[in-house]
């Protein structure tokens, strides 16, 4: 008896895990948007219901959306690109998220600098899932006198954060594994995994 609960806890674990997940994201972004931009708009309205802030987050996204269709939306757009990349601090932060979320969401090329890998990170013997965003810095190679690879390992469940590491391109193993696939199995933390990652074999 106590077998077969144990196989139906974990059954029921592993398919409720990735709707879990999915709803455990959403519930901390309209959390944080409704804590955000609703408490902004307490304090310079003195108006506030539950939920404001997930109505405006959800309107911006949709008017951003709208704007990036056309060209005249895109233009202002990057007008207000050109600001931010103007702040300071403003200006690295955007700036390196912006490049995860082009290398990770938006690059539609399958070139061997823009696939899914896998690497021996943090030591030796176990392997986390990344992807080669080009080749390693120039000095460590001419030091070294071997070919390196940039790497980027992202954090589950926000692949959008991670470490950039510098690895020896023989030590990196590409996996035949689409980007939305790689994506999909870092932020379901394995879960909705791939029927077989030759890669690894």
């Amino acid at each position: 008896m106590w077998k077969s609960f144990g196989r139906y806890f974990l059954n029921g674990l592993i398919t409720l895990l990735p709707a879990f997940v999915t709803i455990w994201l959403v519930w901390l972004i309209f959390t944080f948007a409704d804590g955000f931009l609703g408490g902004m708009i307490a304090a310079s309205t003195g108006f506030y219901f539950p939920g404001l802030g997930i109505l405006v987050a959800l309107a911006l996204i949709l008017f951003v959306g709208f704007l990036t269709t056309y060209v005249l939306g895109k233009r202002i757009l990057w007008r207000l690109e050109k600001i931010l990349y103007r702040l300071p601090l403003v200006n690295a932060i955007y700036s390196s998220m912006k490049q995860v979320n082009k290398i990770l969401f938006l690059q539609k090329e399958t070139k061997a600098f823009r696939r899914a890998c896998a690497v021996q990170y943090p030591r030796k013997g176990i392997y986390s899932i990344g992807f080669v965003t080009g080749e390693g810095v120039p000095e460590i190679k001419r030091r070294n006198k071997r070919e390196y690879l940039n790497v980027f390992i992202p954090n589950t469940p926000t692949p959008a954060t991670g470490f950039m590491i510098v690895v020896p391109a023989s030590e990196v193993i590409m996996l035949d594994m689409k980007l939305e696939d790689a994506v999909k199995l870092i932020v379901s933390g394995g879960v909705l995994s791939t029927r077989r990652m030759r890669g690894l074999r």
